[in-house]
């Protein structure tokens, strides 16, 4: 009767797999083609920029910046985005491992209490903050964005480590695991839905906090709301605003398929275990 019962469960998994893959292509690739397809489309003609805003306020007679295309703006707010995203996650989730060790045990609520506090920050506020202390240009605003967005990364990687269940840990040390193997192997992959979640979070935040950095020098798509806003142009705060918002869709939907990879992954390590 066992027998039979993991046999179920085991063409119950498999039709869910073989299932799941029509789904994911409707409800996930369709969407982020569409969207990155619109998105090159808008930064990449300025004719389309124009007409579609110009359908808006058919009153605006400027509806691109003076000095920069919202190409080169994009091309800036995206590398910014990524960077500062990419630098947070890896010392968050390095910091993250060393407090949910032994060793580091010990610093693991202070950590926690540091990153609740730190969210009771709205993003403009540690911009200008950050603008006495770091000063004006790119950098400035790198380090100001990677040190704010730097503990949604890390709280979720603590939560992520804490919630591994303990008798995978045991196993993993009655097995005569490494460490790094105890952590790779038993560790990680239970952590990493909630470290995606984090990181995912840090980029939404970058995101958006980039077009406020604009004040103290990081370009990006900033550029142009801020122009709109002392202009008086509503249709170059639109046209900022469209391209951040689309890019936050696609990053959304980036980070959904990498949940769908990392469940399926599981769902096939299940099957064959």
């Amino acid at each position: 009767m066992m027998k039979v019962a993991c046999l179920g469960r085991c063409v119950l998994r498999q039709s869910k797999r073989s299932a799941s893959p029509s789904r994911h292509v409707l409800t996930q690739w369709i969407p982020l083609l569409l969207l990155t397809i619109g998105l090159i489309l808008y930064i990449t003609s300025p004719t389309l920029q124009s007409a579609i805003l110009s359908l808006v306020f058919p009153h605006e007679t400027q509806f691109t910046h003076a000095r920069k295309t919202i190409l080169q703006m994009t091309g800036a707010h995206i590398t910014l985005t990524i960077a500062a995203t990419l630098l947070s996650s890896v010392f968050g989730i390095f910091i993250g491992i060393l407090v949910t060790r032994k060793a580091g045990r010990e610093f693991q609520q202070l950590v926690l209490k540091l990153n609740a506090f730190i969210q009771t920050f709205p993003p403009s506020a540690v911009i200008i903050l950050a603008f006495p202390v770091l000063g004006f240009g790119w950098k400035p605003a790198l380090l100001a964005l990677f040190l704010y967005s730097l503990f949604p990364v890390l709280g979720n990687t603590v939560i992520g480590f804490n919630s591994v269940s303990p008798a995978a840990i045991d196993a993993a040390k009655g097995m005569g695991m490494t460490w790094f193997q105890q952590l790779h192997i038993a560790e990680l992959p239970q952590a990493l839905p909630m470290i995606i979640t984090g990181i995912r979070h840090s980029y939404i935040l970058n995101l958006g906090t980039a077009a406020i950095a604009a004040v103290i020098g990081g370009e990006g798509l900033g550029t142009i709301i801020i122009s709109g806003l002392t202009l008086r142009n509503s249709a170059l705060v639109l046209s900022g605003t469209i391209v951040i918002s689309m890019l936050a869709f696609i990053g959304e939907q980036l980070f959904q398929l990498l949940s769908w990879k990392q469940t399926n992954h599981d769902g096939s390590t299940h099957i064959h275990d």
